[in-house]
């Protein structure tokens, strides 16, 4: 069960609300007797409580997909995907992840793998819909996980007659999974596959296309490769929908002038594909990650919730304080 508790202070950082604002919405949207305490006598709101408190800063955002690829590995997509993932969820937005990667460390985050487990090939064979490879974690929060079996997807693939992949592929998951869900994000492998093309053609205005990148020269000729193969097919089906890229330098040092200098290459290069959120080498984001630790265990660690709370605006999750 993927479910946690969050504190007003810790709403309040991710939300930009003042925290007496927030205990003021708290106690004209909950009963007293719904009101939860800890043994300090903190207010915790749990996940559907969470979106009571805070509708009106939320941006409309049913069926919106953040994509997050590179084809370099080791950029920190699948950091990106747990840090997302767990925010949006915590916020009480009904949430769907999605790991492609044969990997699967998205999918270790919050399962143990098991062979048996459906996956999304079974969905692509046609063997499954996609409502029944999902994983219920808790009442706000599927999950699709991977496994080796995923890497049979590009033969699968393959070996299928010729279709219109735009139509086919939303018939096949995204129209169920839009309409089920406030925000679906989709983790991918480090290289090109036929699938990760056609998730991004079928991607509109309102989805995002999330670029992790490091301050090294393959990671940037990662992001080349994937912007070329996202316009490429994008443009041989003529679609006139424009999802919105953010290249997120991750990883970053900023002391070291061969990072500065990549930044300012990666600027040079992509312009305003690249996002103003700069992640540094945290040591922190990796005891998160490595201890499984939900947005409301995080403690002491002011910088993450702003970069939670920038990440959550970035993606038009939040609206701008001054909206």
């Amino acid at each position: 069960m993927i479910q946690g508790n969050l504190r007003l202070t810790q709403l309040s950082m991710l939300t930009g609300l003042k925290r007496h604002a927030i205990n003021a919405r708290v106690r004209s949207c909950l009963e007293k007797d719904q009101i939860k305490r800890n043994s300090i006598n903190q207010i915790l709101l749990e996940n559907d409580q969470v979106r009571s408190v805070i509708e009106d800063r939320l941006q409309e955002n049913k069926g919106k997909i953040i994509y997050i690829g590179n084809l370099k590995g080791g950029v920190g997509k699948t950091t990106i995907a747990y840090l997302l993932t767990n925010v949006i969820n915590a916020l009480g937005l009904k949430t769907c992840a999605i790991d492609l990667d044969i990997q699967a460390n998205l999918t270790r985050q919050y399962l143990d793998i098991d062979v048996d487990q459906p996956v999304f090939f079974d969905v692509i064979d046609s063997k499954l819909s996609v409502k029944n490879v999902i994983v219920e974690l808790s009442s706000t929060f599927h999950f699709i996980p991977s496994s080796l079996k995923n890497s049979l997807i590009q033969k699968s693939l393959s070996m299928q007659s010729p279709k219109h992949h735009l139509s086919w592929f939303n018939g096949l998951c995204l129209d169920y999974l839009r309409s089920n869900y406030d925000v679906i994000i989709v983790d991918t492998p480090p290289h090109l596959t036929t699938l990760n093309s056609v998730f991004c053609l079928c991607l509109v205005n309102n989805d995002h296309i999330v670029i992790p990148a490091c301050a090294e020269d393959f990671s940037i000729m990662g992001i080349q490769m994937l912007l070329e193969d996202i316009m490429s097919i994008r443009n041989s089906y003529k679609v006139s929908t424009n999802p919105k890229f953010s290249i997120l330098m991750n990883k970053f040092f900023q002391n070291q002038k061969t990072n500065l200098e990549m930044l300012f290459k990666m600027k040079d290069n992509y312009q305003d594909m690249v996002s103003g959120i700069i992640i540094r080498d945290n040591a922190k984001i990796r005891e998160i990650i490595n201890n499984k630790i939900l947005i409301s265990g995080i403690k002491n660690a002011k910088e993450i919730y702003e970069i939670l709370f920038n990440l959550l605006q970035e993606f038009n999750i939040i609206k701008k304080i001054e909206d």
